[in-house]
């Protein structure tokens, strides 16, 4: 039996996003916070700290805070942006202020720090990859696509 992933914790966890706002671009952002956060899980493969030692859903949901943060508040409003967590609150007993969730939302920080900020354009559509970059050029960091 496979225990559930990142990717998986991060899919379940976009599901509890408010289905309706009053942002004309809401389908938008919210596809962005999901590749965002898809790509911080992708990043948490290369610390054994996250990857092995972490609870997947504490790592996924550091990933979907971290991916909030690259969204501004006209996209994202705040009291969608709370909603969404107290919903997350009640679904899992995850809460943003855990010890854990701090550490875990750290440690995709410096990792996301060390890639070099022409890679990805996150202002554009609330997070996700530069539209202009050819798909091979966005190669996952664990891609075995050179196997």
């Amino acid at each position: 039996i496979n225990p559930p992933t990142v990717a998986q914790c991060i899919s379940h966890l976009i599901e509890l996003f408010p289905t309706q706002c009053a942002h004309s671009d809401f389908s938008r952002v919210s596809h962005g916070i999901l590749e965002m956060s898809r790509f911080f899980s992708e990043l948490s493969v290369y610390q054994a700290s996250l990857s092995i030692e972490q609870r997947p859903s504490v790592v996924a949901f550091s990933c979907v805070l971290n991916a909030m943060e690259c969204v501004s508040t006209v996209s994202l409003p705040y009291s969608v942006r709370q909603d969404f967590l107290e919903d997350i609150a009640k679904a899992t007993h995850l809460q943003e202020g855990m010890m854990e969730v701090c550490k875990a939302r750290s440690h995709l920080r410096e990792l996301h720090s060390t890639i070099p900020e022409n890679q990805f354009d996150t202002s554009a559509d609330g997070g996700s990859y530069d539209r202009n970059m050819s798909s091979l050029d966005r190669l996952s960091p664990v891609s075995v696509t050179g196997l």
